[in-house]
């Protein structure tokens, strides 16, 4: 895959890029509704919720931290997970961005 020119765009519109790749797989949508309805999890239990190995969901958490919609209580990536405070807000504005 090559790599993505960035200098076109403005530092929003590349945020709101990662946050729609991050969003871009059903698991990470399961785990998000998830935690907008349960507001933490742990890794045990995305695997009960979406049967995935430890290490994918491990995965699908990393690309969901790096989009800045989750947190971790851990620095491995384990542990307790959270939705930040302003998910809501930057999904939202991603929705607005597409929409106008």
């Amino acid at each position: 895959m090559g790599t993505t020119k960035i200098y076109p765009y403005s530092d929003q519109t590349l945020q709101l890029a990662q946050i729609a790749k991050a969003m871009g797989h059903p698991a990470r949508i399961t785990i998000l509704k998830y935690l907008f309805e349960n507001h933490q999890a742990t890794n045990d239990t995305f695997r009960s919720i979406t049967t995935l190995t430890k290490s994918t969901i491990s995965k699908h958490i990393k690309e969901l931290i790096h989009a800045d919609l989750v947190y971790s209580d851990y620095r491995e990536f384990e542990g307790n997970y959270y939705l930040k405070r302003e998910a809501s807000l930057l999904i939202e504005m991603l929705v607005q961005e597409i929409h106008q």
